[in-house]
């Protein structure tokens, strides 16, 4: 079993080929910007001591110990010397599968297969792991034609068929059914922190409207009610959702194997008939019997921004000195709970300098403007006159008032900062709270 990938290198014409061939681990040594530029790939690759003292390295139309200069040479000749200087592939086999000699012998006979007619290329075997891995290292440019590699995803699917037939050549196992690309590090790390997520506030709203389902028609119909628009048609092949506010959709197998269509029908024609009793019980809702006030009141009490965003925070379940656990948090808001701590503080700057209108915002960021420069002046000023040749004593009294006067400047920038937050922000502010608005209307209407 062989795994292929297949990305591109940007940079110098050195960086890819001395990240093969690295400074520290090989013979040959390289200057610091050739470590830096596409000398570094070829150093990494034909690094002695995970390649044997470069026993499973090959060039392929140019010499190994000379391929960046190769490289670059015929770049130059054809006045190609663009932002994409190579393409680096690697080729990764099962654990105990294959010998560093069979492995380097298959990552030769790709290379010269896909290849080897018109492009240098690097081939190294690595063998310092438990898997051993070829990689593989392409000049951009053509030397017999000038044109370049191109690394469309029709050449890197070429890259994995010709890879697997090789490999069943070979007698080696490959992989019938690939898992495609994996979930980024910053969305795998948000999720297991428990952060939302669009997939994972997907997810959420899914099994909640599974769980209030008999039938397919009542699924859609809660996925509806929480903002989603769906494709569930039996011609396609992928069931897909699109979150709200989301112009790209989601397949909904890539979620987990609990979301595929198989798996959600299934769980829907298991439920219980209790399930629309549940489903009754959450749209009735208890009238009013007392009229005490209450913390919502208080802030409707309020006016223009700070309204605005004493409201969102409310909603969010997150006001200034202030938490809230919400029963139930609208599908907008999800996502914006990574902004809480952002919000607040916006909330909290309205509040402290009276803000109602985006005139008055615009007002108080020119205010602010003209006494961050006016402070500035002032701290060159102590700036200088500590400099100058005067008592110790006005020497430290000049110092200290220039400290103060960064402190007043850093305070007097974030502030700026957060208005500028609250100019970009309040239209979408705004706009959520309106179809939070409009849906309240709708569910008390029913």
């Amino acid at each position: 079993m062989a795994v292929t990938k297949i990305w591109s290198i940007k940079g110098r014409a050195g960086a890819p080929l001395a990240y093969v061939m690295n400074p520290e681990k090989t013979e040959r040594e390289f200057t610091e910007p050739e470590r830096q530029a596409l000398a570094d790939v070829i150093a990494y690759a034909a690094n002695e001591d995970k390649t044997e003292k470069h026993f499973y390295t090959t060039g392929i139309n140019c010499y190994v110990e000379f391929a960046r200069d190769q490289f670059d040479s015929v770049k130059q000749r054809f006045e190609k010397t663009g932002e994409i200087v190579a393409f680096h592939a690697y080729q990764s086999f099962r654990e105990g599968e294959v010998t560093p000699d069979e492995a380097h012998a298959i990552g030769v006979q790709l290379a010269k297969e896909l290849w080897g007619d018109r492009f240098q290329i690097v081939v190294a075997t690595h063998v310092n792991t438990k898997c051993v891995h070829n990689h593989i290292v392409i000049n951009s440019v053509s030397f017999v034609d000038g044109l370049k590699f191109n690394g469309c995803k029709a050449n890197t699917r070429l890259l994995r068929d010709t890879s697997d037939r090789i490999c069943l050549e070979h007698g080696l196992s490959v992989i019938n059914e690939p898992k495609g690309r994996r979930v980024g590090t910053y969305l795998y790390k948000m999720e297991h922190a428990g952060m939302p997520t669009r997939y994972n506030v997907a997810r959420q709203a899914i099994d909640e409207a599974v769980a209030l389902s008999l039938t397919l028609e009542e699924f859609k119909y809660e996925l509806r009610k929480r903002g989603y628009s769906y494709r569930f048609d039996p011609q396609r092949k992928y069931w897909t959702i699109t979150p709200p506010g989301w112009k790209k959709a989601i397949r909904i197998h890539q979620l987990g194997e609990d979301y595929t269509r198989e798996s959600i029908e299934r769980r829907i024609y298991e439920n219980e008939p209790s399930v629309r009793q549940e489903r009754l019980r959450q749209n009735y809702r208890m009238p009013n019997q007392y009229n005490l006030r209450r913390r919502i009141d208080r802030i409707m009490g309020r006016s223009g921004l700070e309204k605005l965003y004493l409201r969102y925070c409310y909603e969010l379940g997150y006001l200034p000195k202030y938490r809230q656990n919400p029963t139930k948090l609208h599908i907008l808001l999800k996502e914006d709970l990574l902004k809480c701590d952002q919000y607040s503080e916006q909330a909290k700057l309205l509040s402290k300098y009276s803000v109602n209108t985006d005139e008055d915002l615009s007002h108080l960021m020119e205010k602010l403007e003209e006494k961050k420069q006016a402070l500035l002046y002032d701290r060159n000023d102590m700036r200088n006159k500590a400099r100058r040749d005067l008592p110790e004593s006005e020497t430290i009294a000049a110092r200290e008032k220039a400290m103060e006067l960064t402190t007043e400047i850093k305070e007097i920038r974030r502030d700026l900062k957060v208005c500028a937050q609250i100019k970009e922000r309040s239209g979408h502010v705004r706009d959520n709270l309106e179809i939070i608005d409009r849906d309240r209307q709708l569910e008390r209407s029913r």
